[in-house]
């Protein structure tokens, strides 16, 4: 299974903070402990706005307030980002582009564009297929 190893930044994706912030998600254990070799290796977690709001409203609306206030709290500990207008611009064209052929989310667009932009095509931290469909590196 792939590790973290000789990592120093990663982006989260919403699918892992979920799955780490909910013990009845199928994905729970394999995100604690890739959440626990990102506490020892001091890996910087990055992430965007749109991806602490979904993940804050699935939570609550699929397992409970408790998962969401927990994972709310735990926000300070990630380096987010708020996408220029430009970018959004960006998300949207390859919404559109992917969109014909298969269904990805808004949010997972706005991610490939800011990996492949100032993050610098880091690995993300994703149990979403269509990371990997939109030819980012995932870790899961």
């Amino acid at each position: 299974m792939p590790t973290l190893k000789g990592f120093k930044e990663i982006y989260c994706d919403a699918s892992f903070f979920i799955a780490l912030f909910s013990k009845k998600d199928t994905k729970h254990r394999r995100a604690l402990e890739l959440f626990n070799e990102i506490k020892e290796n001091k890996i910087v977690i990055h992430t965007c706005w749109f991806v602490i709001s979904e993940s804050m409203t699935v939570l609550l609306y699929q397992y409970g307030y408790s998962e969401a206030l927990a994972f709310n709290q735990s926000v300070d500990l990630y380096r987010i980002y708020s996408p220029t207008e430009s970018r959004h611009h960006q998300a949207i064209a390859l919404f559109n582009l992917f969109g014909k052929d298969r269904k990805i989310s808004f949010v997972d667009a706005l991610s490939k564009v800011l990996i492949s932009g100032e993050l610098k095509n880091m690995p993300a931290l994703s149990f979403d297929k269509d990371f990997k469909a939109l030819g980012l590196t995932t870790i899961c």
